[in-house]
């Protein structure tokens, strides 16, 4: 054993009773280095000189509570996401969901069949202006001459006037 092990041996000592094996490691140890065996011995009068830590009346069950709590916190790892939301502490979460689903369905095929007659008046509208188009090009390269003409000489405009 060295001193790493015997340091292990202090710091289990600390948490737990040590097992046959480790006390029998621990006491060849000891006689073998007279300065641990004075450690050793201070450690032992400290745990020993400690009071006892008194328990609540109720630590069992607070205990259990908290196991309880903490299995209900943190449901099994096999289990997807989607199959702990149906489980029945979520169900005003469940209700929201499916009125808001509701309302999004209802209202994308109220938005669709105003898109359906919005088109159909657009169709319409065309049709009626298709007619006229004919009458409207008649005069049409008239128009695209004024366009092209040049600009207005302003002497001529007033002497005009």
């Amino acid at each position: 054993m060295n001193q790493s092990e015997f340091d292990n041996l202090l710091q289990t000592a600390t948490e737990r009773d040590l097992t046959d094996g480790e006390l029998a490691r621990l006491e060849r140890w000891l006689a073998a280095n007279p300065g641990d065996q004075a450690e050793w011995e201070a450690l032992d009068h400290l745990l020993t000189t400690l009071p006892d830590t008194p328990v609540a009346t109720n630590f069992t069950a607070r205990v259990l509570d908290e196991v309880r709590r903490a299995e209900t916190a943190h449901p099994a790892l096999g289990q997807a996401w989607w199959q702990r939301l149906l489980a029945p502490q979520f169900r005003p979460v469940q209700i929201a969901a499916a009125a808001t689903l509701a309302m999004m369905v209802i209202g994308g095929v109220g938005y669709q069949s105003h898109l359906n007659q919005s088109r159909a008046e657009m169709a319409a509208a065309v049709a009626s202006i298709a007619e006229f188009t004919p009458v409207f090009l008649v005069d049409f390269e008239a128009i695209e001459a004024v366009a092209q003409a040049d600009a207005i000489d302003e002497e001529l405009w007033a002497a005009l006037k």
